[in-house]
Order: structure tokens, then C-alpha cells, then sequence
């Protein structure tokens, strides 16, 4: 019968809900020890009930909305610190002239302000589906700003334990004997806490240490002739608390008063805490994601976290979000039921509201060594461990975020490792290679096919051409380099050659405006040793900011040209090439006639045909008719793709062969073939080619082996492209 009613996981989710909310109700006492310290001290309960109350409404709010159900929300150390050095500030500049319960309540307040305005943003994000977006910040910054609150967290430990704070000027009275025995147990205690959670694994080992710690502190106490009283008295204990909860109510009742113009001035550092914030539960998240074995929704959970923080917002509790460790704790014990967060919830309430004389028997070493373990653990995890874990760079910059964030203050060292991630990035972007491939007319030819004349003579002039397919977002440090390429080229004594320098721009992602300047100067060059330079392939935004720049007007016109394509910017070059070199205007003429006069007897098996201009001659798709020599005119040879869009695969002229491919194998035509103009060609159809294969055997060989020239020649200049671009 008792089985019916209780599940296999229902003792793992009653003792996971234990250990969880013991851990919560004294990580609510470390929490609040961070804000309500100093001046504030005399507020410590307070600032207890108000944690605790955050703890219970989060946990309640998790129990109903969780997608997986240990989740758990519960306020977070990071805004929690954030809050305390706003606390800090206001203290010693606007607020100092203010009485505590003032500073009290404007505190209160912006606790309540800040966690609507984190809530709003965390709904924001997650509406607009922009949760990724958070992890593009540097992950250096991220991590300076870690290991400074680490930092933060041990000079607040300090403040509690010893009574000041920890400082160059105060050295020397922190190593004095009685105020070294006032922290340096804490410490001690906070450091074996870390050693110990960093070698086991045990979900009793925190608990059963912190009861430990407890106990020796009142074993040595008592032993030394210490009462209760005298520890209390001598304010080695939490308490006195006042009779009754810890219950603060809503902090709407101080708005009234409320300081907004010293609130506002704060807003800097709330908003960077946002933003960590969010980075901190998408990471939380991410984790999880792993633990559980299971994909969440990162968008959703940004949208509930949000409406919780609004919850606890309007009830005056800090902002929070999923609490990877005791989600993590229950999930390895076996909890797998939302019992363990209500069972959470229930401690949290019973501290908050009845608890406040059992937390007031909490010695103050202890809690002090857990603030001590909470800064130590950022340290070591974001400043220690990172050595070995990135780049030299990156450690740099968080080591510098935590010097100065240490010694100037919170916001400029996070603005000062953005600005050096920013430096860094931009000196390592520019290092990455511009030029893709280097390529020249000897081993990259247009899509246009010539006669074995026409590809002899552009070979030997090939290193007139020097093509540059470029990659990537060109800006100043990039576009410079490329500068100084193309004038270490031009020394170089291929660089004496040059005639036609072509950028391939399709793999450019953008440029800025400082790549004009540089490109300016290219024009120069050009201008001073006599080469054009061709862009090809724009995409219409690149275009535009050329045009606006002016790069292309009448002054740069005889020296920068733009094409399409590579390819037609390559023909266009090789047209250049041929029409400077050759003065003898019936090439075309002297192909046919060799042509003719070498397969005489062979041209009784061919049809002459005159095809007028934008004729399909050779359909994609469809059975070969035969084999086409061109006597005159040109052809394109075109690969239809989807929408309708042509690709030019070859261009070609007199004395050249098309159809021959699809001939030899038998196979449907891989790609269509159109007359550019009119044209006079010698038709082979395919029972021709039979006949002449039988009747002729010996002259088809000759034309098989002319057909295989051809087709080698092409293979062999696809081979020098690919060895080229493999370099």
C-alpha cells in the first residue's frame, strides 16, 4: 500500500530538498553579510529575511513554472555583489551624510528596482529570441570580471571578520596578532572548504563541514571559559536578532523618499551586472543542459526567469536565476520530482518566519570563512585554473580586469578589458590572411576556350595577370597589409611583368571605410607602374559604399574597371592580351583551314550548319545529337540552376569542340550550349560517328586522338589551377 503512494524518488527529492535549503539558509546569511556590513551592520537581519525571502518566493516560483522539474531559481552572488558595492559607494560619497536606516532603505529599494529591470531585460531577450546574442561577449572579460567580484567578496569578508577592509595602507594592522586571529580562521576555515570540495564529491561534504566548523568553534569557546552570552556580547555570533521573523515586507513603503538622481547614478554598473547576469544563466542553462542529458528551451527560460524577477522585483527580493549547483546536487542524488524545491521552500519559510533566534547562534567566523570560500572560488576557477585553460592573451586581459577592478573600481575594469579585447581582436583580426589564393595567368585561364595558338600565347604572357581572391571583412589593418602585399609584389621580378592586377571579391564579407583610402593608394600604384586593377564579383552593399566613396569616378577610370565575375574579368584581360599580341585577324580562319585541310577526307561524315545568334544548339538534360566543330562565330556553354539563374561554364570560339563529352559516354548533355552569335559549324551527328568508326577506323583514331588533346589540354590546365590553389 505504502508504495502506491510513494514514488522511487521521493526519498532522494526529500533529502536533496533538505541539504538544499540548509545550504540556501546559510548561503542567505553570506549573501546578506555582503551588502548589510560596516554601517549597515546593525541591518544584518534584515538583510537575512530579505535573502531568505528570495529564497522562498524564487523556490515556490520554480516549483510551478520549471521546465525540468529540480530546477531551482534562487538570488545569485554576482548582483548580490553588485549590490553591495553600490552599498559601498553611495556610503562614501552621496550617502554619508545619511543616517543608516535611510542607506537602509535606499538599499532596499534598488534591490527591488534592480531585479524588475533584470527582469524586464531577461523577458526581453528571451521574446526577441536573442539569448545567444549574450554569449558573444569576450570570454577574457567574462572572466576578469569573475575574478575581480572574487576579490570584492574576500575584501567584504574581511570587513566582516576583522572590521576593515583589506588594503595596502591596512597591511600592517591585519598582521597584528589580535586582528589576525580575527580573521585568519575564516580564512583558514573558507580554504580547507575549497580544498575539500575540490577533492570529493559528496553531497553531505559542505553540510557536514560547515556543522563541523560550527562545532569546533563553540567546542574551543567553551573550552576557554567563553558563556553564550560572552560570545554574543564580545560579537563573535550573528546575533542578537529582534524576537519574532525576519520578515521585511515590500519595500514599497520607502519609495516615497526614495533618492532617484543617486539611483540613477548607479545605473552603469546595474546595467553591466544585467548583462553578466544573462550570460550567467545562459551558461547556468547550458550546463544543466549537459547534466541532465536534455535540450532546453534557452529563449523560454529567459522569458520565465524574467517574469520571476519581476515577481521579486515587486516583493523587494535580488534578482535571480537557476542555481546550478543545487540543481546539480539533486539530480546526482536521485531527485527527479518538483518535492525537492517545495521541501526547499518550506525550510526557507520556517528560517524567515520563525527562525531568527536559531540563526542568531551562528558564529560570525563561520560565516565570514564561507565568504572567504565563495571568493577564493571565483579567484582560483577565474584566475588560477585559466593559465592552462586559454590563450596568453586572453589571460592577460584577465588579469588586467582584476588589478584594476581591485584597485581603481568595478566599471572600469570592465570597461577596460572591453577595450582590450576590442585592441587584441582587432590586432589578431588583421593578422588573419586577406589573399586566399595567389594565382596568375599560367594557372588560371577564364571559362573562354582558344585555339592552341591563343593558349601558347597566353601562357608566356600569363605572369602579366595576377589574380587575388581576397576573404573576410576587409577594414584598416587588413586592407593595409594587402597594400603592402601588392608593393612587395610589384618589387618582386614577376612584379616587373604585371599588367593586370584582378581582385575576386565574392568571398568578402564588408569593408569600412578606411579601405578606400588604402585602395586609393593602390590606384596610385597602378597609375605610376602603368597596371589596371579589376574587381570582380561586388555584392551590390560593397558596390554601393565604392560608388559613394567615390573609388570608381573619372579620375580612377582608366585604372580600376569592375566585372561581373572573375571570369569575365579574366577574359577581358586575355582579350587585352591577344589583340595587343597579334595583328593577323584571321585566326579564326587559319583554325577552320587546318582543321579542314587535317580531316579532308574525314569531312564528307560532317554537316556544314549555319546557326543564327541565341540558338540552343545542345539542351541540358536531353540525349546528345552529336559533336560540333566551330568554324566560325562563338558558342556559350551555360549550366541552368534553380530560378532560372545561367551559369557560364566555357565560353568558346573557332577551332574549338563542343558535345564531345556527352558523344563518348553516351549520357544525357550536363549542360546547355547557345550561339552568342551567328555561327558556321560542322555538325558529326551520332550515326555518323558510327559510320566512321567502321568505315574509316584508322581516320577516326586521328580524330579521337585529336578530341583527347583537347580534353587532356583542359584537364592539364584544371590540374595547374587546383596545384595553385593548394599552395
Amino acid at each position: 500500500m505504502l508504495k502506491r503512494f510513494i514514488k522511487p524518488d521521493t526519498v532522494p527529492s526529500i533529502i536533496s530538498g533538505l541539504i538544499n535549503g540548509i545550504i540556501l539558509i546559510v548561503i542567505a546569511m553570506a549573501l546578506s553579510a555582503l551588502i548589510f556590513t560596516g554601517p549597515l551592520s546593525d541591518y544584518l537581519s534584515q538583510g537575512i529575511g530579505i535573502l531568505l525571502f528570495g529564497f522562498l518566493v524564487y523556490a515556490l516560483f520554480s516549483a510551478f513554472t520549471a521546465s525540468y522539474p529540480i530546477n531551482i531559481n534562487t538570488p545569485q552572488d554576482i548582483p548580490v555583489a553588485i549590490i553591495a558595492l553600490i552599498a559601498t559607494t553611495i556610503m562614501a560619497t552621496s550617502g554619508k551624510d545619511w543616517s543608516p536606516e535611510s542607506t537602509f532603505q535606499f538599499i532596499f529599494v534598488t534591490i527591488a528596482l534592480t531585479s524588475i529591470m533584470v527582469g524586464i531585460f531577461f523577458f526581453i531577450l528571451g521574446s526577441l529570441k536573442l539569448g545567444k546574442l549574450v554569449r558573444f561577449i569576450p570570454y577574457p572579460v567574462v572572466g576578469g570580471f569573475l575574478a575581480g567580484t572574487g576579490w570584492l567578496i574576500i575584501k567584504f569578508a574581511f570587513i566582516m571578520t576583522a572590521g576593515m577592509e583589506l588594503s595596502i595602507t591596512n597591511a600592517s594592522s591585519l598582521l597584528g596578532a589580535s586582528t589576525l586571529m580575527q580573521w585568519f580562521p575564516g580564512f583558514l576555515f573558507g580554504a580547507v572548504m575549497l580544498i575539500a570540495s575540490r577533492t570529493f564529491t559528496h553531497y553531505l561534504l559542505i553540510p557536514g563541514i560547515i556543522a563541523l566548523g560550527i562545532s569546533l568553534f563553540y567546542g574551543i569557546m567553551f573550552l576557554n571559559g567563553y558563556s553564550f552570552q560572552g560570545l554574543e556580547s564580545g560579537g563573535l555570533l550573528l546575533g542578537p536578532f529582534p524576537d519574532g521573523g525576519l520578515f521585511q515586507g515590500s519595500p514599497i513603503k520607502y519609495l516615497s523618499g526614495f533618492k532617484w538622481s543617486v539611483f540613477q547614478s548607479q545605473l552603469p554598473a546595474i546595467g553591466t551586472m544585467m548583462l553578466l547576469n544573462a550570460i550567467s544563466v545562459l551558461f547556468n542553462y547550458s550546463g544543466l543542459e549537459l547534466i541532465i542529458k536534455k535540450d532546453l528551451d534557452l529563449d523560454r527560460e529567459l522569458k520565465v526567469t524574467g517574469l520571476g524577477n519581476v515577481l521579486g522585483g515587486l516583493l523587494g527580493v535580488p534578482p535571480g536565476h537557476l542555481a546550478l549547483g543545487g540543481a546539480s546536487l539533486a539530480y546526482s542524488i536521485g531527485a527527479r520530482s518538483r518535492l525537492s524545491t517545495i521541501i526547499v521552500a518550506l525550510l526557507c519559510g520556517f528560517a524567515l518566519f520563525f527562525g531568527s533566534k536559531v540563526l542568531s547562534v551562528f558564529p560570525r567566523i563561520i560565516l565570514g570563512g564561507l565568504l572567504f570560500n565563495l571568493g577564493l572560488s571565483f579567484i582560483v576557477d577565474w584566475l588560477i585554473l585559466t593559465w592552462n585553460r586559454v590563450p596568453k592573451n586572453d589571460y592577460i586581459i584577465i588579469s588586467l580586469i582584476f588589478l584594476i577592478i581591485g584597485s581603481v573600481g568595478f566599471l572600469e575594469g570592465v570597461v577596460t578589458g572591453l577595450m582590450a579585447s576590442v585592441v587584441l581582436f582587432v590586432i589578431s583580426y588583421s593578422k588573419v590572411e586577406t589573399i586566399k589564393h595567389q594565382l596568375s595567368g599560367r594557372t588560371f585561364h577564364s571559362n573562354v576556350n582558344r585555339s592552341e595558338k591563343l593558349k601558347s600565347l597566353l601562357d608566356s604572357a600569363g605572369d602579366q595577370i595576377l589574380i587575388l581572391p581576397l576573404q573576410g571583412y576587409l577594414f584598416f589593418g587588413s586592407a593595409n597589409r594587402l597594400l603592402e602585399y601588392v608593393k612587395g609584389y610589384l618589387k618582386s621580378e614577376d612584379g616587373n611583368k604585371l599588367k593586370y592586377l584582378i581582385f575576386d571579391l565574392r568571398q568578402v564579407t564588408g569593408v569600412d571605410s578606411s579601405t578606400i583610402n588604402s585602395f586609393n593608394k593602390l590606384q596610385i600604384l597602378a597609375t605610376m607602374d602603368g597596371f589596371k586593377v579589376l574587381f570582380c564579383s561586388f555584392t551590390p552593399k560593397i558596390a554601393n559604399q565604392f560608388d559613394l566613396e567615390g573609388l570608381f569616378d573619372d579620375k580612377n577610370e582608366e585604372s580600376f574597371l569592375t566585372f561581373e565575375d572573375l571570369d569575365h574579368g579574366m577574359e577581358w584581360c586575355e582579350e587585352q592580351i591577344i589583340a595587343r599580341s597579334l595583328n593577323d585577324s584571321n585566326q579564326d580562319e587559319d583554325e577552320t583551314q587546318w582543321f579542314e585541310s587535317r580531316f579532308s577526307d574525314v569531312l564528307p561524315y560532317f554537316e556544314s550548319e549555319t546557326i543564327i545568334e541565341h540558338t540552343k544548339i545542345i539542351k541540358q538534360g536531353t540525349n546528345p545529337r552529336g559533336l560540333y566543330f566551330i568554324k566560325s562565330g562563338r558558342v556559350t556553354v551555360e549550366l541552368d540552376s534553380k530560378m532560372d539563374k545561367k551559369i557560364r561554364l566555357k565560353s568558346m570560339g573557332a577551332g574549338t569542340i563542343v558535345g564531345e563529352v556527352s558523344l563518348y559516354l553516351k549520357t544525357q548533355a550536363t549542360a546547355s550550349v547557345v550561339t552568342d552569335e551567328v555561327c558556321d559549324l560542322y555538325f558529326l551527328s551520332h550515326e555518323n560517328f558510327e559510320k566512321l568508326n567502321v568505315e574509316a577506323p584508322e581516320r577516326a583514331a586521328e580524330l579521337h586522338t585529336y578530341v583527347i588533346k583537347l580534353l587532356s589540354d583542359r584537364l592539364a590546365k584544371s590540374n595547374a589551377t587546383i596545384h595553385a590553389l593548394m599552395q
